[in-house]
């Protein structure tokens, strides 16, 4: 028996099988290490880890059927090949279905794998997996249901992959950069060596597999960049050095395959660009590495603080609560106090006593005006706004805004035009918070409105809405404040000085008419005034009938 005639047959090819199956094999290799250890054994990992592990050992048996002059070795390592080439299909298909759902697999779905895996095995196990090895032309001829069934799990996986994918990417807005980037990689990387295989079987030209080989760094290249950037072994910023590491493997190699002189001093200076661009890339990573790593130290810490204090805001809410409660007692004793003196319940007083007790009562009111916006300000806050919707005349709830504004109008010598129509329907509306709301937009455009200025209060009822609206032709909202004039506390910088005020009514008010259904917005422009606009739902839509 010739036992070269393998060697003979193939010895053309050893260079590029050499280089398309080992350089791979040690390339997977390292990657898998590096996941394993980089990502801490994670499931994923693991079943990585198996997919390209399985595929290195068919790249060692291949490589060894092509270079190797024993006639049994190759007998021996082409036997298994298709059982291997099926393992790793599947193990593909796992790796998929666990990235993508996040978990593992049920323990049924394990067993269907396995036993699309069983033919093969038996097969191989029974030493049935090819026929005869014709030592001539160092060719195997395989079994041929083996090879068909190995073909039809090859499309299967490649469909199931396909499909698979399409399902998560219409489902998750959120994953599908990594679903393209991982499923193209698997189906070019399945789809190159099933086909080229396919050909290579149909026609005989089995050098035709070693070429198909090359794709495989680029899908190492596209599961390192979907590592890296994507994050699916919870690995970060290590894309671009693994990536460096992979370059500098792939052009060093190439020198020990060829035999021309000036192709071998073009890859030596290649490899030492490489090289260099290797380092570069490398500290590039650890220096982007160490500031991130910072960063996220420095956002855990800002985020436990955020914590505290919105803890401490909660606090003081509620401390400013029971404050607030404390206080509205003994406001309202002071003011009924007044009010009976005022009223001669405690015998008739002197106009100068009198004068005094006016301003008193006026100081009182003031501070319990004071003291319910701020339990409003907390209630708000605290989410325990207590909604007390009531049937509402508005033709009489307006006629009383109206007799109650102008007389502060006709103070600042502003011209107030209300214009509301007659015979308003009845709506279900909270009384209180309501005119609390209007009441302040008005105060505030006559307040920020200048001497002869105008004050326009118009109001209108359709579909079921009331709109409000209040213009005037006062100092108007710079533009740099116009996101912020519902905040709490927050007054315009070009009244903050001038104009007193608390900076609690237009919070209220947003959080009164936002809590009945619904909105407040504005439009200003600086030195020219200000329009306030409030809608609110009315019968139908507060649950009454029409």
């Amino acid at each position: 028996m010739d036992l070269n005639t393998c060697l003979e047959t193939t010895k053309d090819y050893h260079a590029i099988a050499f280089y398309s199956h080992l350089i791979p094999v040690f390339i997977t290799i390292i990657v898998s290490i590096f996941v394993l250890l980089k990502s801490r054994f994670s499931l994923l990992s693991k079943i990585f880890t198996c997919f390209t592990v399985s595929f290195c050992l068919w790249l060692i048996g291949d490589v060894i059927a092509w270079t190797t002059r024993d006639y049994n070795l190759v007998s021996f390592v082409w036997a298994p090949l298709d059982y291997i080439n099926i393992i790793f299909y599947l193990f593909g298909a796992y790796f998929f279905i666990v990235l993508l759902r996040g978990k593992d697999i049920s323990f049924w779905t394990k067993i269907i794998i396995l036993i699309l895996a069983l033919p093969a095995w038996w097969l191989t196990l029974a030493n049935e997996s090819i026929n005869v090895l014709n030592q001539p032309v160092c060719e195997a001829f395989n079994n041929d249901f083996l090879s068909k069934y190995k073909l039809a799990v090859e499309i299967f996986v490649m469909v199931f992959i396909i499909l698979y994918a399409l399902i998560f990417w219409l489902k998750n807005s959120q994953q599908r950069l990594q679903i393209i980037i991982v499923s193209t990689a698997l189906i070019l990387f399945f789809g190159v060596f099933s086909i080229t295989e396919y050909i290579s079987s149909e026609t005989g030209i089995y050098e035709i597999n070693l070429y198909s080989l090359f794709v495989l760094p680029v899908f190492l290249f596209m599961v390192v960049y979907s590592i890296a950037n994507l994050e699916i072994f919870k690995i970060r910023l290590i894309g671009s050095q693994l990536l460096a590491y992979v370059l500098v493997i792939m052009v060093g190699s190439q020198f020990f395959f060829l035999e021309n002189t000036t192709y071998k001093t073009l890859t030596i200076v290649t490899f030492l660009l490489s090289l260099g661009f290797g380092v570069l890339l490398v500290r590039s990573g650890k220096r982007e590495e160490a500031a991130r790593e910072k960063i996220e130290k420095l956002a855990v810490e800002l985020e436990s603080a955020n914590i505290q204090l919105k803890e401490l805001d909660r606090q003081k809410d509620e401390l400013l609560s029971i404050v607030s409660h404390q206080l509205a007692t003994p406001v309202s004793s002071v003011k009924g106090y007044v009010e009976m003196f005022l009223d001669g319940d405690m015998g008739e007083l002197r106009e100068e006593q009198k004068e005094h007790f006016h301003i008193l009562e006026r100081v009182s009111s003031e501070l319990a005006d004071l003291v319910s916006m701020i339990l409003d300000v907390a209630r708000i806050q605290l989410g325990r706004v207590k909604i007390e919707p009531q049937e509402l005349d508005l033709n009489e709830f307006f006629k009383d805004l109206v007799d109650l504004i102008t007389p502060k109008a006709k103070e600042k010598n502003i011209n107030f035009l209300p214009s509301i129509p007659k015979n308003l329907p009845k709506a279900l509306l909270d009384k209180r918070y309501t005119k609390m709301t209007v009441e302040n937009l008005l105060s505030n455009a006559v307040k920020y409105t200048p001497d002869k200025g105008n004050v326009k209060l118009t109001v209108e009822t359709k579909n079921n809405i009331l709109r409000c609206v209040v213009e005037d032709t006062g100092c108007g909202i710079p533009k740099a404040d116009q996101d912020k004039i519902f905040g709490k506390l927050f007054r315009a910088s070009n009244v903050r000085n001038t104009v007193d005020g608390n900076g609690f009514g237009l919070y209220v008010a947003k959080g009164a008419i936002e809590a009945q259904g619904g909105k407040i917005w504005f439009e200003s422009d600086e030195g020219k005034g200000t329009k306030f606009f409030i809608e609110l739902p009315l019968k139908q839509a507060m649950g009454l009938p029409k």
